[in-house]
């Protein structure tokens, strides 16, 4: 993919470039919101927190205990940051929200040098080792560039020069996708032109899968560098609001940790075709969109994650996954958010035409108490109601015992 020649890293580049924001961009339909943001401020353990509204912790490395593959924590730009060290990474949940048709991917990064061709700070998903739904990461030139996919074609945004992002300092880097064009930002400057783009990301790949600090197809593209702050936005932002979060990421009061406030965007903040107030940066190369190697990636669901995902960080854990038909099952589900028992929540139970077959009430020790007697074979989902940062647990209906085995 990235990798394996010119050939196969422009094949990198369109699947980077699929995910790209231009200027020829429509104003956004309603304002922009945070889907998650992952400060790395945490003073140990295996999770790097998410301050979004949806819970999508990430773990660092392989599983929930001290691994190999975990990125070392230092001290950031603001408060902490991650060393990856081309063999670490930090994974996160599987998650619709963090599928999106339009985007904004910010991140604050460090490295000495350069970390090498085509390697990734985020990357999402995974079509072999050709590119991922979106990715920003180092580009065929060992800087920095954003990209998406769109199934057929690789959309990529113009890219920046090694030594105007890795010379040893923090940067503020971000690209954006409004459905039209992509387009990449560098401490709150446009890099370059917009590129136009087709109005879809695919996300029927091999792998819907998410990392920081690699991408992990059929290759793995480690990063070797710090980072400080990911933040990713549904939909576009406006090119000078970008700045703004640049500045604050970069410069927070002297001697202070910012708060885990997460930013909210108007409607003019959305505004991702506004002019940019701010002077463009030359670009070593400007953006492109070319063709996947080996054909079209057809369309259709994305596929099941690969085991090992981490958890949300509110979770729910039935006393079974099994009911038969016709019989009165009372299941015990457990609610816990971040390990600690989350009390007064309301679990639901729907059928598959979202009925409500049940519902109950955890009390102190994060338990309820549903009774349930599914009519039909089929499955009921559990969730908690009013909580996007839960996750949903479903359960399985078999068909209804026979007189034998009654």
């Amino acid at each position: 993919m990235l990798s394996c020649g010119r050939g196969a890293g422009m094949a990198l580049l369109v699947a980077l470039a699929a995910l790209g924001f231009g200027a020829g961009a429509a104003r956004a339909a309603d304002p922009s919101t945070v889907v998650g943001q992952w400060r790395f401020d945490e003073a140990g353990g295996q999770a790097a927190l998410d301050d979004g509204p949806f819970g999508l912790d990430g773990r660092l490395g392989l599983t929930d205990a001290a691994d190999d593959r975990d990125p070392e924590r230092i001290a950031g730009a603001s408060g902490g940051a991650l060393r990856f060290d081309g063999g670490t990474f930090v994974r996160l949940p599987a998650a619709t929200q963090l599928e999106p048709q339009t985007l904004t991917l910010e991140a604050v990064v460090r490295a000495g040098s350069s970390p090498g061709l085509f390697r990734y700070v985020v990357s999402h998903g995974a079509q072999g080792c050709i590119a991922g739904s979106y990715g920003l990461y180092t580009g065929e030139h060992g800087g920095i560039a954003f990209y998406v996919f769109d199934g057929q074609d690789f959309h990529v945004t113009a890219q920046v020069a090694p030594s105007g992002i890795w010379d040893g300092t923090w940067h503020h880097v971000a690209g954006t996708f409004d459905g039209t064009s992509l387009r990449l930002f560098v401490d709150g400057h446009p890099v370059g032109q917009p590129l136009p783009a087709p109005p879809s990301i695919s996300y029927a790949l091999t792998s819907t899968d998410h990392y920081f600090g690699t991408y992990q197809g059929t290759c793995a593209l480690p990063l070797r560098g710090d980072v400080d702050l990911v933040r990713m936005w549904r939909g576009a932002l406006a090119p000078d609001y970008l700045g703004e979060l640049s500045d604050t990421a970069l410069a927070p009061p002297a001697g202070t940790v910012p708060p885990p406030t997460v930013p909210s965007a108007t409607d003019t903040q959305s505004q991702a075709d506004a002019p940019a107030s701010r002077s463009t940066i030359t670009p070593i190369a400007e953006g492109t969109s070319f063709a996947a190697p080996g054909g079209v990636v057809a369309a259709g669901a994305p596929p099941a994650p690969t085991p090992g995902a981490p958890a949300r960080a509110c979770v729910l854990k039935p006393s079974s996954t099994r009911l038969r038909a016709g019989r009165t099952t009372t299941l015990t589900v457990k609610v816990a958010y971040r390990g600690q028992p989350l009390k007064a929540v309301r679990v639901v139970a729907l059928a598959a035409s979202k009925r409500r077959v049940a519902q109950g009430t955890t009390a102190r020790d994060g338990r309820a108490r549903l009774r349930l007697k599914p009519a039909a074979r089929g499955t009921i989902k559990l969730k908690v109601a009013g909580r996007h940062d839960c996750s949903t647990t479903s359960l399985s209906v078999l068909k209804a015992a026979s007189a034998k085995e009654r």
